[in-house]
């Protein structure tokens, strides 16, 4: 290799050299500027040894000169289409699993159920998910209802007396007439029950709300909604239970100081045992209970309420004065203390059943009374003939007692950390109740005055019981004399329902899924007073609701 042509390589891969320094993006200006003197003084060396002319000399710098301004060119470019791909580009650095396993620790830890209940409350409220075709009224209607099915088996004592069916005899227009006029009290039946129950109820503005709700069962028995399985296949009865309207002074979230309820309607009296009231029964009237609360500002804050009402029990065309109707007022507390942990309920009240005592018809106008019979009779409250027809066949019932209730019920409630004790009482007496009237009217002795009646219970487990696993017991005891209550509107499956009825009663809940559990409820009676009347029942039930 002649000493030319290496002169001319060092002098080449020189230039090249400096060509990619003059290409790179470095920002250090003063190695840049030592190596193009670096270059330009080989290069001048060459000249003077004779190696490169002067003219070769100068093409070799404008070549590189050349390269290293297209090669600085592509570049840009190259950058520029670069940045603009990654326009809007988030650049996350590495983050190792360890490093991001303890972030999720912390997050876990600082993210409070409150913030959960927020986000929830919020999707609720703002239909997150829900598609904007539905219609807005949608949101505002919620149907609920409850099956239950039930095993009963009616267990009679064997020693029991035969009992007249008062109601089978008025329906039939005398007891002569009576295809079987007692009540079964020597056989012992076992059959299934179906109760089903499907409502409706609509916000119409944050205040006011409307409800209806359909029921199966009896059309003229008040207070039980069972059908009895067994109908060779006849479609169930099915009827309005509940069409009413509710106004509050204050949202559902918060306590109402104004409650105004009118229609035929729930319970609208604290009634924490069937004493007086059964579970089924529904009221046809107008309601309204006061609040004066302290404290939280929630639905369940302690306060003082006062509730009045009334309710027409049956219309009397021409006879206005004898419309029935029952009149009352309720003033009680709630209260709760210990960080909410305890609770006690308590409340008095008044019930007057206005023109509920039967009037016995004039011989010369027959039938002309007989409107103060009542619509359904039970067992227990003692009837008197009010036909007073020379027919002998003829024979219609009614109520020999009137009703003026006083009522005292109470429920305390100890909150543990996953279970809660409750003890209920309930203690009524009818002040209307006149012995010698109803000894002169029904043409019996009584023993005694038969007026009043208590139930007392105890109960543990699981506030309640909605899911899987969860369960709740009680035991209670029940004594109702004859006239104490109506018999017609008392508990409908104790002793068969009705009055003079006293013993005692177990039941226990257990959670089988969500909104489904099974019942256990097994209740022993005898009579008071009057012919012998052993009675027991055990219930099995299967209960669901949505």
């Amino acid at each position: 290799m002649s000493l030319r042509f290496r002169a001319v390589l060092a002098a080449a891969l020189v230039l090249g050299s400096f060509s990619s320094a003059y290409a790179s993006d470095s920002s250090e200006e003063q190695s840049l500027n030592e190596l193009r003197n670096t270059v330009v003084n080989l290069l001048q060396a060459l000249v003077e040894k004779g190696l490169l002319t002067r003219e070769q000399a100068e093409q070799l710098v404008r070549q590189a000169q050349t390269k290293a301004a297209a090669d600085a060119q592509a570049r840009a470019a190259q950058n520029a289409a670069t940045a603009k791909e990654e326009e809007g580009a988030v650049r996350v650095p590495y983050v190792p699993q360890i490093v991001k396993d303890e972030i999720s620790k912390q997050v876990a830890k600082e993210v409070q159920p409150e913030v959960v209940a927020g986000v929830v409350k919020q999707a609720k409220e703002e239909r997150w998910g829900i598609p904007g075709s539905l219609p807005e009224w949608l949101s505002r209607i919620r149907v609920f209802g409850d099956l239950t099915l039930r095993e009963q088996s009616d267990i009679y004592s064997k020693d029991n007396d035969p009992v007249f069916d008062f109601n089978a005899i008025n329906l039939a227009g005398g007891y002569p007439k009576t295809q079987f006029p007692y009540l079964d009290t020597t056989h012992d039946r076992n059959r299934l029950r179906l109760r089903a129950r499907l409502g409706v109820e609509a916000d119409i503005t944050p205040t006011l709300r409307a409800f209806i709700r359909l029921a199966s069962g009896s059309l003229t028995d008040p207070g039980s909604e069972s059908q009895t399985l067994g109908t060779y296949g006849q479609r169930y009865t099915v009827g309005i239970d509940q069409a009413y309207l509710m106004w509050e002074s204050a949202p559902i979230t918060r306590l109402a100081n104004v409650t105004a309820m009118g229609g035929r309607m729930a319970n609208p009296w604290f009634s924490p045992t069937e004493l007086i009231y059964a579970r089924d029964l529904t009221f046809e009237g107008v309601a309204t209970t006061f609040r004066w609360g302290w404290g939280a500002k929630d639905p369940e804050a302690s306060h003082v309420f006062a509730t009045l009402g009334g309710f027409p029990v049956l219309e009397v065309p021409l006879v206005n004065q004898d419309n029935k109707w029952l009149v009352g007022g309720q003033l009680g507390t709630n209260l709760r203390w210990g960080n909410g942990g305890q609770h006690l309920r308590i409340a008095g009240a008044f019930y007057d059943f206005l023109n509920f005592t039967g009037k016995l018809n004039d011989p010369n106008a027959p039938g002309l009374t007989n409107y103060t019979a009542p619509a359904f009779i039970r067992y227990g409250n003692t009837p008197f003939d009010i036909s007073n027809s020379p027919d002998p066949t003829v024979n219609l019932f009614a109520l020999a007692a009137h009703f003026k209730l006083v009522d005292a019920a109470a429920t305390y409630q100890f909150d543990f950390p996953r279970y809660t004790l409750a003890v209920t009482g309930e203690a009524v007496r009818n002040i209307g109740y006149h012995r010698t009237e109803i000894e002169t009217l029904s043409n019996q002795t009584m023993p005694r005055d038969e007026n009043h009646g208590y139930v007392a219970e105890t109960s543990f487990g699981s506030p309640t019981v909605d899911s899987f696993g969860k369960w709740r017991a009680a035991v209670g005891y029940r004594y109702v004399q004859r006239d104490a209550v109506i018999d017609a509107w008392t508990d409908t499956d104790f002793h068969g329902g009705g009055t003079n009825a006293e013993g005692y009663y177990v039941w226990a809940q257990y959670g089988l899924a969500k909104n489904t559990w099974f019942r256990m409820r097994y209740m022993s009676a005898n009579e008071i007073d009057g012919p012998r009347y052993g009675f027991d029942i055990l219930q099995l039930d299967l209960n669901a609701r949505f």
